[in-house]
């Protein structure tokens, strides 16, 4: 009940952020986003293929509050899900070094591909503008929060995955 219930009310209180918090500390025009941090925290500290559903609303959620073309970010949220979610089968999950590379490219994949879009769709300024007064910022102002979101989410420990001693070795099970 436990490892349903904590990612739900941290969910609820991310989004809470999200719209109080968030627009009171935006620096010049960049506001961070705290649910594309929190799901792509949530992607590495969760057991595997377990944050699909979260990375989809809690998208849908964000596209309601920011400027995002509206789909964009659960269609990245859950490729970024589902990247991590493999790349942490055989990383480190304890390694803060690892924690804090794998969210830099995320963050600045989905920065990058938001402006690409953009751009696409007609936004009125230049490619390297938009990297240099948007992208890059944001990926930095979130990947802190990241950061934080991880260090925070350390203390709550994964409950699914206490009971590894009532599971078989995966080289003995029967095929």
């Amino acid at each position: 009940m436990r490892e349903k219930l904590v990612p739900l009310v941290s969910a609820a209180v991310v989004v809470l952020l999200q719209v109080v918090v968030a627009p009171v500390i935006a620096i010049y025009s960049v506001v961070p986003n705290f649910i594309v941090a929190f799901v792509i925290v949530l992607s590495i500290v969760r057991p595997e293929d377990t944050t699909y559903v979260y990375a989809f609303v809690m998208g849908i959620i964000s596209d309601l509050f920011t400027q995002v073309p509206f789909g964009l970010t659960p269609l990245l949220l859950l490729i970024i899900s589902f990247a991590l979610s493999r790349v942490f089968e055989v990383l480190d999950k304890s390694s803060i070094a690892m924690v804090l590379v794998s969210c830099a490219v995320s963050l600045l994949f989905y920065e990058m591909i938001v402006v690409i879009v953009q751009l696409v769709l007609g936004y009125p300024a230049a490619f390297f503008d938009l990297i240099a007064a948007r992208a890059l910022p944001a990926t930095i102002f979130n990947l802190i929060l990241c950061v934080l979101l991880y260090l925070v989410a350390r203390k709550f420990p994964d409950v699914s995955s206490g009971n590894e001693a009532w599971t078989a070795d995966k080289k003995q099970r029967f095929r």
